[in-house]
């Protein structure tokens, strides 16, 4: 009884007390009318505790615990209270629960005396009918006490089942009244049984009980008999009834689980084509599951959500992959293409006959409540419930997942956004309980390793060969994916920083969780770290050398390729801030351009063989397109350092001159420009000829430089004129600097002597 709720304890201790002070009621009731016929006695309550013996189950997928009976001690508990008197009728009662009681297995003795105490309550409820409207006992075939019947076993099945379904409902936390209603099965038991004990005693009551006895027994036992058949009979045709329909029900069910198994499958196959929103059909579903359950959404509606929720966009198999995987912002000819996918995800669903509401969902997702969105401009509540509530989780997954375009948002900024689009774009009902249940949906995605709020994008092993099968689909097309991304790049005509800048944030993603780092060989084929992205990208800036014979320097010098465990010694990287997260896989392999080594593309990841041949395989067809990109960013920015630089000097032309005064005056910036023009530069040239004039003109320009600061602009517009931009210089501070320029010349020797000068 431990183990009980403290109200269902309570409960019980109270009952066991009405329960005696009942049966003490009915022993003081019975001072007057008890029957000195023992034989009588011998014979009824012998014959209910034989009667209580007999039970139909109902529901014979209980427990023996648990199992819902019914039996014949009814009928003797009745005979006894109408032919003996309320002490006949409480002793049948207790003496009948106990033998029912004690046939079932492993009945707790605190549950026996409930049922003991409650049979006294009972009978007590009957006998108080019985007295108060029949006018006591012995009074068989009055009118009143012909009304007095029915009562009784009124009050008794009432005093029962609100007695049993209170303590259960206080056990599961139910409410009382269902509990109840569950147990109006058994009030046609307890109609008959009053009928039969009331027939039997109106017709041997008045032949004289000592002779009539046995009369009544023969005609009371037999009927309660055929009674007890029909029912089981009748139970046991419901109960095979009941198991078909549940054994359809199962099949039902299983067919549904087929059918969502199905969907899950190919859905999970399509949306492994596109590399930046794979699995989000999953992420999707889970939000929006969240959602219809805070509303408390059901039934078929329920189902198509979860149906749709996969096949939302399945109608981007009707979209080039050239504009789903476009980088940057979409022209209007290619958005009005993609606007089309729901109407196209509508129309190929439309021949499959959904037992749930499932084209709604697919075709009004992109839906807007204030009725700007496509493909129909429906507003309001005219968009099905569903499609509003995929709309909130397709936006907030999309928000927090990374794009081509553009990294993934956090939690708190794509929440943000959706509360700030409620009234416009969304449902503000749906957001506010969208509100209220997804941090405990992103939580638990946490922890599985995946979701906005993880911190690492783990290679989780799929779960099942769907899940394998998704997988080798993205590595699939993830070979189409990688190259447009390189031709992508190339297009741009980026210079060589960007460009590698760009490669490593590409293919860092290339994996979840990897770190890229692009290593270039330098003017002597030194390799070194160019660019970094991901986990660790602190620490591989700050490398600056690595040994010979470590797999980036063999991949970067003689062009061979690594895969296998990470090494430590490859990259000898120097301490920072950050904490260094550990590694256990290396994918490394050369960039090579018309056979010259221009150095290297490493991928690590903390998960032990991340990386498979097929991945080294794709990463070697990448290098190949990178090794052009870097051999044009290099040309470009050799191309633009000769646009803007003085060839001789190797200062800033006049172009880059006027480009930066743009710059600062378009600020409007405080900034102060010095022009120079050296004296007496020209005899120089004359004298001792041009080639050592630029010899001059050459250690100028170095003293110049530093002369100013680092972030100040040092121009030659043109033979022995210079041009300064003094970044953030007021009046005084560039008569300070002119002063500082004009003492540097002064003390320049350029070491000319004339010959006829001596």
């Amino acid at each position: 009884m431990g183990t009980l709720p403290k109200r269902a304890r309570a409960y019980i201790l109270a009952v066991w007390g009405l329960g005696i002070l009942a049966g003490a009621a009915l022993v003081f009731a019975s001072r007057r009318e008890i029957r000195h016929d023992l034989w009588e006695w011998a014979l009824l309550l012998p014959l209910s505790v034989a009667i209580g013996c007999q039970k139909v189950t109902i529901g014979g997928k209980r427990t023996t615990g648990d199992a819902m009976t019914i039996n014949l001690s009814f009928v003797a508990v009745f005979t006894c209270l109408l032919w003996i008197g309320p002490l006949g009728g409480l002793l049948a009662a207790v003496l009948g629960c106990l033998a029912t009681c004690l046939t079932r297995r492993e009945q707790p003795a605190y549950q026996i005396a409930f049922n003991v105490a409650l049979a006294a309550c009972e009978i007590w409820a009957a006998a108080t009918a019985l007295q108060v409207v029949g006018g006591g006992f012995g009074r068989a075939g009055t009118p009143l006490w012909l009304v007095s019947i029915p009562l009784a076993g009124l009050s008794m099945f009432g005093v029962s089942s609100v007695g049993v379904g209170v303590v259960v409902a206080l056990c599961t936390a139910t409410r009382p009244w269902q509990q109840v209603r569950s147990l109006l099965w058994a009030l046609p038991s307890y109609v008959a049984g009053t009928a039969v004990a009331a027939v039997g005693t109106l017709l041997f009551h008045e032949g004289g009980r000592r002779t009539s006895i046995g009369g009544m027994v023969l005609f009371v036992v037999p009927m309660a008999l055929l009674a007890f058949q029909a029912y089981r009979i009748y139970v046991s045709r419901e109960e095979e009834r009941r198991k078909r329909i549940e054994d359809l029900q199962a099949s039902q069910d299983r067919l549904a689980e087929l059918y969502l198994a199905t969907i899950r499958s190919l859905a999970l196959a399509i949306d492994a084509k596109d590399q930046y929103t794979h699995q989000h059909i999953l992420r999707v579903q889970r939000y929006a599951m969240a959602i219809a359950a805070e509303i408390g959404l059901g039934g078929d509606e329920l189902k198509g959500l979860e149906t749709g929720a996969l096949l939302h966009d399945i109608g981007k198999l009707g979209v080039p992959e050239y504009i789903l995987l476009k980088p940057g912002k979409l022209t209007d000819e290619e958005f009005e293409k993609i606007k089309k996918h729901p109407e196209i995800g509508a129309a190929i669903l439309d021949p499959v006959p959904f037992p749930w509401p499932v084209l709604p969902v697919v075709k009004y997702h992109h839906e807007k409540w204030d009725g700007t969105g496509y493909p129909e401009k429906l507003d309001g509540e005219k968009i099905p419930l569903t499609a509003r509530i995929l709309a909130v989780a397709d936006v907030y997954d999309a928000l927090t997942s990374s794009r081509s375009y553009r990294s993934a948002w956090t939690h708190e900024r794509a929440l943000a956004e959706v509360l700030a689009s409620a009234g416009t774009h969304f449902d503000p009902a749906l957001t506010e309980a969208f509100e209220r249940v997804v941090v405990g949906v992103i939580e638990e995605m946490a922890r599985e390793g995946h979701g906005p709020l993880a911190t690492e994008r783990s290679l989780a092993a799929p779960e099942n060969k769907a899940e394998a099968a998704a997988q080798d689909i993205k590595r699939a097309s993830s070979e189409l994916w990688a190259l447009y991304e390189v031709a992508e790049t190339l297009a741009k005509g980026r210079g060589l920083r960007e460009s590698l800048e760009v490669f490593a944030r590409k293919l860092a993603s290339f994996r979840p969780g990897s770190t890229c780092v692009l290593v270039r060989n330098d003017e002597r084929g030194e390799p070194f770290v160019f660019s970094a992205s991901g986990p660790n990208r602190d620490f591989f800036l700050t490398v600056s050398a690595c040994s010979d014979e470590s797999p980036t320097s063999r991949a970067a010098k003689a062009g061979e390729s690594y895969l296998g465990a990470y090494v430590h010694d490859d990259l000898l990287v120097n301490a920072v801030a950050s904490e260094w997260i550990a590694l256990n896989s290396a994918l490394i392999v050369p960039i090579v351009h018309d056979g010259v080594p221009l150095g290297a593309i490493n991928l690590y990841h903390s998960v032990a063989d991340a990386f498979s041949p097929h991945d080294a395989q794709l990463l070697e067809r990448i290098a190949e397109r990178a090794a052009q990109a870097i051999f044009q960013g290099a040309v470009f920015d050799r191309t633009q350092s000769d646009a803007l630089t003085d060839p001789l000097t190797g200062l800033h032309n006049v172009r880059y001159l006027n480009e930066q005064l743009a710059i600062q005056c378009r600020s409007e910036a405080v900034f102060a420009v010095l022009c120079l023009d050296l004296d007496d530069f020209k005899p120089i040239n004359d004298t001792f000829g041009h080639r050592r004039g630029d010899d001059v003109l050459r250690e100028l320009s170095v003293l110049l430089r530093g002369a100013v600061r680092s972030g100040d602009t040092v121009a030659r517009c043109g033979g022995d004129e210079f041009a300064m931009v003094l970044i953030g210089a007021d009046e005084a501070g560039a008569q300070r600097a002119a002063l500082s320029v004009e003492q540097t010349i002064r003390t320049y020797d350029p070491g000319l002597t004339h010959l006829r000068g001596g």
